[in-house]
């Protein structure tokens, strides 16, 4: 019981709502070093766990639970962010959590490297490509902090890979709803 109240609240931070700026009070952000192609989330990065994830979240190939146009009624909100390499763009504040003793890797089609970007573990450097390497937990999903970043909001796919097999493409409504979803909440 304990686990599963530590995994709601772990949970509710990771989606807390961010607030937004007015997009016409945006500024071009200083150049700064090109986003990682490829991060390594390390098993000593995760902020909790539990035995199951939220119902709002999906899971893909039994491995990866999501929050994907499928399973959440809502766009992810999006707060104002500074991009990877410089500019403005969003931010979806959005956990990533990935069950115990699996190989993960999570990523950006190509059509889309340089306009969404993948962000989880400390600090969550930016990149088209996320690997979290089987971790080991007395719980049976274990919870990231991190999310995802875009250029412009919209519905965007992300890619799936669990254990080195077939790869899954799901939808997720960052800033901007998918069909069937309503928009993102407001703050």
């Amino acid at each position: 019981m304990r686990s599963r109240i530590a995994v709601a609240a772990v949970l509710a931070g990771v989606t807390a709502a961010c607030t937004s700026g007015d997009p016409s009070t945006r500024r071009e952000a200083a150049s700064s070093p090109p986003p990682a192609a490829s991060a390594t989330v390390r098993c000593d990065e995760a902020i909790g766990g539990g035995q199951a994830p939220s119902g709002d979240l999906q899971v893909v190939g039994d491995a990866v639970a999501l929050p994907t146009s499928k399973s959440r009624a809502q766009a992810l909100q999006a707060a104002e962010a500074e991009l990877p390499g410089g500019g403005s763009g969003w931010f979806a504040k959005q956990g990533l959590l990935v069950r115990r003793g699996r190989h993960v890797e999570v990523t950006v089609p190509e059509g889309l490297t340089g306009r969404l970007w993948l962000a989880w573990g400390s600090p969550g450097s930016p990149g088209a490509r996320v690997v979290v390497d089987r971790c080991e937990s007395g719980d049976e999903w274990i919870a990231f902090a991190g999310g995802y970043i875009v250029r412009e909001a919209g519905c965007l796919p992300i890619r799936v890979r669990v254990d080195g097999g077939a790869v899954h493409e799901v939808l997720i409504g960052v800033g901007a709803p998918c069909r069937g979803q309503k928009p993102a909440p407001r703050v």
